[in-house]
């Protein structure tokens, strides 16, 4: 028996004809949402730091690295748009696997279209076969069990995503399938490490899982043999990654729960996901109660177990983030922003409040409290709640279900073009957003990959 070729099958079973029009509309949103935090993230330190590693140079020909004038071989520019992708933190989110498929599955799934020369149809199915993969991969290394042995999960699950998807688009068959699976197990990896020091590695995990990921597909594509069941092995990846792993949601459900395209999450504000419902909360008393910085006396935080050492503690570090990753995965920060700009954005985040006089003393008044009642429903449904309690002794309290973002709370047509407009006026004109916008949203159907592809260099400085 072997849970891997189990998952295989299934997944092979897929068809770009029988995809329903709800998994094609997700498939093209969080595409077009990839591409504009890609094309944002792109000018960001670390994402340049990637593009001098890959050798990506303002030529002609090659892979365009999104939002710039670059291009590179098809692997090396996977990795560049998954750091881009991955700098801002406002990438997609799946809330059961705790993990960010598109930053790792779209990057992964552009460069194999590109080796492999396929068009929209074979690239659309890929990325819905990797965000299966990867998400279902994610629900059963149980994400509290998998962060408990200090790993990100984008970064580990991410390897059978990108694997998945490469395989799919290169028309593996099952049994090589089943071994490019068995080879990205052995490459997974990714820590937590970059939460005590602000580090870049984080933003490396997507890269590495990209391609990984291809080229277990490419390896097993030439005879080369993985392990028939990387997944689900004695030693394999859920028995070595998690300390309680569920190996029955690797294919739990499988034709009665929508795919994982649609129960994935876009972000509404640019940090990490376990502090966008408190940022949520904190948002609707601001705006209902008129609550403004100058009237907290005291901001307090309910969190799932899980999110303590990722946005809380060591309290004295979140409360006096040093760099942009700090402040990213800071509840104090995120709060302080919320209640003293009404929003937690781009400029947010740009490094620039940090010291802020206002934001210092906001961080100082904010406290997180470990709520198990919210952890009876994670990972599937991430609740938070927070109050304000003001001068005057008043105590408003805001309780979130579902963030902002989510499939059952999603962000308007309108909300997600305002998103990557103001990711992209840096980089593209209007006349090129609107024909990107066009281009995803009519992929596979009036749009070929190529044309697509032509549309992601920059045509503004």
């Amino acid at each position: 028996m072997s849970l891997t070729k189990d998952l295989v099958e299934r997944v092979g079973e897929l068809d770009f004809g029988e995809l329903s029009a709800g998994d094609l509309t997700a498939t093209r949103t969080l595409l077009l949402d990839h591409l504009g935090v890609a094309a944002n993230g792109a000018h960001t330190d670390s994402a340049a730091a990637m593009q001098r590693f890959t050798k990506a140079s303002p030529v002609d020909e090659g892979s365009p690295v999104v939002g710039t004038r670059l291009r590179t071989e098809p692997l090396p520019a996977a990795m560049a748009n998954a750091v881009a992708a991955h700098s801002i933190e406002y990438d997609d989110v799946h809330n059961a696997a705790s993990s960010h498929p598109g930053v790792v599955v779209f990057p992964a799934a552009l460069a194999a279209a590109e080796i492999a020369g396929v068009d929209a149809a074979e690239f659309l199915l890929g990325c819905v076969v990797g965000y299966e993969v990867m998400c279902r991969v994610g629900r059963a290394a149980n994400p509290p069990a998998h962060y408990g042995r200090h790993f990100h999960p984008t970064g580990t699950t991410g390897h059978f995503g990108a694997a998945a998807a490469a395989a799919s688009i290169f028309g593996l068959n099952t049994d090589e399938t089943v071994s490019a699976l068995g080879i990205a197990a052995t490459m997974a990896a990714g820590s937590m490490e970059f939460l005590r020091d602000g580090a870049w590695t984080k933003r490396l995990h997507p890269a590495q899982a990209a391609r990984n990921g291809v080229e277990a597909a490419q390896m097993a594509q030439q005879g080369f043999e993985g392990t028939k069941d990387g997944i689900g092995g004695d030693r394999g990846f859920l028995a070595g990654y998690s300390g309680h792993p569920n190996p029955k949601e690797v294919i739990a459900a499988w034709g009665d729960r929508t795919l994982e395209v649609q129960n994935t999450s876009i972000k509404a504000h640019t940090c990490c996901r376990y502090k966008q419902g408190p940022i949520d909360a904190l948002l609707e008393m601001r705006a209902e109660h008129g609550v403004g910085p100058d009237d907290v006396a005291k901001i307090t935080i309910g969190i799932p177990t899980v999110a303590d050492d990722i946005i809380w503690s060591p309290v004295e570090a979140k409360r006096r983030p040093v760099t942009v990753v700090d402040a990213q995965f800071s509840m104090p920060y995120g709060a302080a922003v919320a209640v003293a700009r009404g929003r937690a954005s781009l400029e947010e985040y740009d490094g620039s409040l940090l010291s802020d006089s206002e934001i210092v003393r906001l961080m100082d008044l904010t406290e997180c409290v470990i709520d198990t009642d919210l952890d009876l429903t994670y990972p599937v449904q991430w609740r938070a709640w927070a109050e304000l309690e003001t001068m005057d002794g008043t105590v408003h309290r805001a309780e979130i279900d579902d963030p902002k973002g989510d499939p059952t709370n999603p962000l308007s047509s309108q909300e997600l073009r305002a998103k990557f407009d103001d990711l992209t006026s840096h980089c593209y004109t209007a006349p090129r957003r609107d024909a990107l916008a066009m281009a995803t949203a009519t992929l596979g159907t009036g749009t070929s990959l190529a044309d697509m592809v032509e549309l992601l260099p920059a045509d503004a400085s």
